[in-house]
């Protein structure tokens, strides 16, 4: 696996933005924009029309771009730097891990500087974004974060053979592989790297509280994966296990 890091364009930051912020997301995504730029006034914007609520949220985050666009510049030349120190040891852990070649894999992803403080990812486009007020520790979480995701589902694709569509929310499929982070990071040698203050609840944290008959859903999960032979055993029987219990889990989603 291999990484550039670029700055995201304005147009394209603006559209990542604007996409966790429509009325139909849920509030635990839409927050986040206005944790991470309070001035932004989170019960107006709330109460706006969407195309109202669109052009004053283009309009502010669009001077702010302007303000820090040196600094996304900065940030990239110190984030390519950190993956440039750790590539050859991400890529043998993730080898150790899933058990197929890293080296060769992947080797045109892009992590792009946005100012999204949500890090959504393309795995057709082998991309994602990393939030520009991060430090080298957030680079390398969400990096080892989406990295799981990308390996994860090309092992996925080749065996069950299903469409691209169905690895994006609010599919299942994404579902489980948001989950397993917590299952890579605290049961592999992934975990070796992920930064100390991430390695606790490394996944979605609405994740740490869901249960299905009383028993914690990302401990069954560890469980399976722990008595699993190899990656393919894990995800067949992990699958199956969403699906019986999918009504549950949906329920329990923020």
């Amino acid at each position: 696996m291999d990484l550039s890091v670029k700055i995201m364009d304005k147009i394209d930051t603006l559209s990542s933005i604007l996409n966790f912020q429509t009325d139909d997301t849920s509030a635990y995504w839409r927050g986040a924009l206005f944790k991470a730029y309070p001035f932004l006034d989170e019960k107006k914007c709330l109460n706006m029309a969407w195309n109202e609520r669109k052009e004053y949220l283009t309009a502010e985050l669009s001077k702010i771009y302007d303000k820090i666009e040196i600094n996304l510049q900065k940030k990239c030349f110190i984030f390519q730097k950190i993956w440039n120190e750790n590539k050859e040891k991400i890529n043998h852990i993730y080898t150790k891990v899933y058990g197929i070649d890293c080296d060769n894999l992947f080797n045109t992803m892009i992590a792009e500087v946005s100012l999204n403080p949500v890090c959504p990812r393309n795995l057709r486009h082998q991309s994602y974004s990393v939030t520009w007020a991060g430090d080298e520790l957030d680079f390398l979480k969400t990096s080892l974060h989406e990295m799981i995701h990308f390996v994860w589902f090309y092992i996925w694709k080749q065996h069950f053979k299903d469409d691209w569509s169905e690895y994006e929310a609010p599919n299942l499929k994404w579902i489980l592989s948001e989950m397993v982070i917590d299952t890579f990071v605290k049961n592999t040698d992934i975990g070796n790297m992920y930064p100390e203050k991430y390695k606790n609840k490394p996944a979605y944290k609405y994740f740490y509280d869901m249960k299905i008959n009383n028993q914690i859903i990302l401990e069954e999960l560890t469980s399976l994966y722990i008595k699993s032979k190899n990656i393919i055993q894990f995800m067949e029987e992990s699958y199956l296990y969403c699906q019986i219990n999918e009504k549950d889990i949906r329920r329990q989603i923020l």
